[in-house]
């Protein structure tokens, strides 16, 4: 296959998206498969050597002003459109796919314009994947609801004009959770396809997780991965600790944060760790961005990976750390009514924190430790799995097999 990839926020080299459009890039490639792979205009020099990528779009909606707000997000879906055109002009054949794997409202806009002039080439498909949705979390177990919202109206209309073309075949749109498949389909009333989030990483060569590789012989690590912010709950987590820590049977539990800077909360005040935290030998904090060989070496050494995680935010997002840990055998602990939660109809070692609170964090916690064995055991068993179903190869076969998938 000829696949065309567009991101415009692949500039620094810092983020997810180097490495998560770096596994796809790199995989299809070695499966064979031609991949262009767009990147902003400025991008590290270093970060377009290390994808094969190349300079071409000059803005990003994720981090320039210019790009944000209604009229600064119309600018946008034009520049977008006429850059992706300009780039397409120059082919001498048309691509099988044409990709855009962390949709937003301007770039959704921008393949409407393409779409409805006719100016998408005659045999391309284009795959557009969806990591933020239109509606908001109304809590447990209630619908998601559609404000309507001048962006929300503007996507619906999109949308409308983009039915026929989806109904063809020729577009395709797409999630990574069943949360936001079902979310889009009932916000667009057009079917929405489900794509693994794709994670190329080496496995361990025979299971071996911490937990079981030196039984006893060190205190239980705890691992929180990625810097933490209040939607992340990091909040919660240094409460919950503090009352496990309480307990004598789980005293000497040692927990792991990335904790650079203090956070705001939603008062507007910032939080870091309390000064008896700081000075605690059982808290240790990582102040700093971890390369790959760091981070993968941090998750090996950890007994349980945490991820408490806000409904609000996380409800239909997929977490990368999740997949990671999973696949290298090693438990997680996410909160209920997240993405995390469809994990474990893959891995019985993903266990759920049943509420947004410390107490239930804390409960979850002890519940978690006192099975670890039981657990660490299953998601090693498990891993293979996990890997399988968020893989290149997975991916790969979705965009040749055409049809929605949909489990």
């Amino acid at each position: 296959m000829r696949i065309l990839i567009l991101e415009e926020a692949l500039q620094s080299g810092t983020g997810h998206w180097p490495v998560y459009l770096g596994d796809i890039a790199r995989g299809l490639r070695q499966a064979g498969d031609s991949v262009d792979l767009l990147a902003h205009r400025q991008a590290d020099p270093a970060l377009l050597q290390r994808l094969d990528a190349t300079a071409w779009l000059s803005r990003s909606c994720w981090s320039d002003p210019r790009a944000q707000g209604q009229l600064g997000g119309i600018r946008h879906a034009l520049l977008f459109a006429r850059e992706l055109r300009r780039w397409l002009r120059q082919q001498r054949q048309p691509y099988h796919w044409i990709c855009s794997l962390t949709m937003r409202l301007p770039h959704l806009l921008a393949y409407t314009l393409l779409v409805r002039s006719g100016q998408i080439p005659t045999g391309s498909r284009c795959l557009l994947l969806f990591v933020q949705g239109f509606g908001v979390d109304a809590g447990s177990g209630q619908p998601v609801r559609y404000p309507a919202t001048p962006s929300n109206r503007l996507a619906r209309w999109c949308f409308q004009r983009l039915r026929a073309s989806v109904q063809r075949g020729e577009l395709l749109l797409a999630a990574e959770t069943a949360a936001m498949q079902q979310e889009l389909a009932s916000f667009s009333g057009l079917p929405v396809a489900l794509f693994p989030h794709p994670v190329a990483m080496a496995l361990p060569a025979c299971s071996s997780p911490a937990a079981l590789a030196n039984p006893g012989s060190r205190p239980i690590t705890i691992t929180c991965p990625g810097f933490a912010r209040y939607e992340k709950g990091s909040d919660l987590l240094l409460q919950a600790i503090r009352q496990l820590w309480s307990q004598p049977r789980f005293a000497q539990i040692h927990l792991v944060c990335q904790w650079p800077q203090p956070f705001a909360m939603p008062d507007g005040t910032m939080l870091s760790p309390a000064a008896d935290l700081l000075n605690d030998p059982r808290l240790e904090l990582l102040n700093h961005n971890l390369d790959s060989f760091a981070y993968q070496s941090l998750l090996k050494r950890s007994d349980l990976i945490v991820l408490p995680y806000r409904r609000e935010s996380y409800h239909n997002r997929v977490s990368r750390v999740a997949i990671e840990a999973l696949m290298l055998g090693v438990p997680l602990l996410a909160m209920a009514g997240t993405w995390a939660a469809e994990l474990s109809a893959i891995s019985a070692s993903a266990l759920l924190i049943e509420g947004e609170s410390a107490d239930h964090l804390a409960e979850a916690l002890a519940r978690a430790v006192d099975s670890l064995d039981g657990l660490t055991a299953q998601a090693s068993a498990q891993s293979t799995a996990v890997a399988r179903f968020h893989s290149v190869d997975r991916f790969r076969d979705l965009l040749q097999d055409g049809r929605y998938f949909t489990g």
